[in-house]
């Protein structure tokens, strides 16, 4: 009796044993494991958080980005004798999509067929205010509409002769001398530019295509204004233009 007790009772206390040694290893292993997830899950984190970070990184748009610009088309007329001009302009960009732009100009012009039988100068500053929208085409190429208002400074002065190979009456001598003439105009334009370096925004050309609508100038009785410097010929409402530029942005 005494023996079946004993063996009852080392038989309890080895399985209770047991028992206590599987639970020991199972508490055992459960802090390592919730530590080797805990430890992981940061690192999991960061390695997704950390290419997001770049992606919004390089999308986020500068709120300015100035640039300065000279019209490289304008400089190709210096050499030629009916004209000479010079047209530049300023930009502030904002948010990359927004643009405000001033440019200012001069021009002498000189056309061959203002007066059959003449002489003819058109000279004066010019300036244009306006704003638009741009929107970036490709990864080399930007885009963009824009819309201006204009206007122009400027004087005329010439000769208009009439002669008499008959002597029968005096030769006719028209002069033309006035200053301090002003006209005004409004342009709708599209216009793209490049990259010229690869990897850099800093220099950039491209074109601009315009449409000059003219508001109103200072007409003359006599002798009608020919040519308005930063607009045209004044008897043309409308007038297209084509623009080279090169642009530095900062």
């Amino acid at each position: 009796m005494v023996k079946r007790l004993l063996l009852s009772f080392f038989s309890l206390l080895s399985f209770t044993i047991i028992c206590l040694a599987q639970e020991a290893d199972s508490l055992s292993a459960n802090p390592v494991d919730s530590l080797s997830i805990a430890n992981m899950e940061p690192s999991l984190d960061s390695l997704e958080s950390a290419p997001l970070s770049d992606s919004i990184a390089k999308k986020k748009r500068r709120f300015i980005s100035p640039a300065f610009y000279l019209d490289i088309g304008k400089l190709m007329t210096i050499p030629l004798a009916i004209e000479t001009k010079y047209e530049g302009g300023f930009e502030l960009l904002f948010l990359e999509k927004f643009p405000v732009n001033i440019e200012i100009g001069s021009a002498t012009l000189a056309p061959n067929g203002a007066f059959s039988n003449g002489t003819y100068e058109s000279t004066g500053s010019y300036y244009r205010v306006g704003t638009g929208y741009i929107d970036r085409y490709d990864a080399k190429h930007d885009i963009g509409l824009t819309f201006r208002y204009a206007a122009s400074t400027f004087d005329e002065n010439g000769r208009i002769f009439i002669d008499s190979p008959s002597q029968t009456q005096d030769n006719f001598i028209q002069g033309i001398d006035r200053t301090n003439l002003t006209a005004k105009w409004w342009e709708v334009g599209i216009y793209s530019d490049s990259r010229l370096f690869k990897g850099s925004e800093l220099l950039r050309y491209g074109i601009f295509l315009r449409l000059r609508i003219l508001q109103s100038y200072d007409a003359q009785e006599e002798i009608d204004v020919y040519a308005i410097p930063g607009y045209g010929r004044s008897f043309d409402k409308t007038v297209p233009s084509a623009n080279f530029f090169i642009k530095l942005r900062f």
